[in-house]
């Protein structure tokens, strides 16, 4: 679920016509934690990452988002500060609308239960996401996060299979999954031995997306990593 998928196509174009175009780089920030909520980003083309920091300076990659997706409208619509940062993981393609404008064009076309709905279902989203690996080993775990972005930014491939162009490093799927780097790599290797996925360098292929729901609700004892604290966005 995304933005795009909740509003029409005559409702979708009307904010990409009426705000500005604009390229990202790989690596660009396209929003900053702790910014004044100038205005919203429509994803037309691209892959970001979302990536949450503490007092501690710890930072946790939270989520990916693709096209369709609207970034930081939250703040927008509450005038808070960014609470998380949105990085380019790939080059993007984005419309840029002002804050009054955004606004302007919610209340146009009645998108207030819209924009909240998405919102609270990004929360639920997430949330169930903690919880269950609260509770799972760390080859479950890693199972889990991967289940949770092939259903977030993953496409059919043609032959059956669903891409997920990751575009971050294994370091940041480690962390998503509460786990060290080691263990990721042999969760990720094992799900490959199975047949389940196949890797490559930024991308993974789920060749069998019921298996790999399966192996995500392995329960048993872990190896003693544990599930990072998350926090909801925007």
């Amino acid at each position: 679920m995304n933005f795009l998928s909740l509003v029409s196509p005559d409702v979708w174009r009307d904010l990409v016509e009426r705000g500005h175009r604009r390229t990202y780089r790989s690596q660009a920030v396209l929003l900053a934690q702790g910014e004044s909520p100038d205005g919203v980003i429509a994803l037309v083309d691209g892959l970001v990452k979302v990536v949450q920091g503490n007092e501690a300076g710890d930072r946790l990659t939270l989520m990916l988002r693709g096209p369709g997706e609207v970034l930081g409208e939250m703040g927008v619509l509450l005038d808070r500060p960014r609470s998380a940062t949105v990085t380019a993981v790939r080059p993007c393609t984005g419309v840029v609308m002002a804050a009054h404008a955004f606004r302007g064009y919610v209340a146009r076309h009645r998108l207030e239960p819209v924009v909240y709905r998405l919102s609270v279902d990004r929360l639920n989203s997430q949330e169930r996401l903690r919880a269950d690996l609260a509770h799972l080993p760390p080859p479950a775990r890693l199972a889990r996060v991967v289940v949770h972005l092939a259903d977030e930014v993953g496409h059919r491939d043609g032959r059956g299979g669903v891409v997920v162009e990751l575009g971050i490093p294994r370091e940041d799927l480690a962390t998503m999954a509460g786990m060290s780097r080691s263990s990721a790599i042999a969760a990720l290797a094992r799900l490959q031995s199975d047949g389940i996925v196949t890797l490559g360098r930024r991308r993974l292929v789920v060749r069998d997306l019921a298996l790999l729901r399966v192996a995500s609700q392995d329960v048993g004892v872990g190896d003693g990593d544990r599930p990072p604290r998350g926090a909801h966005v925007m």
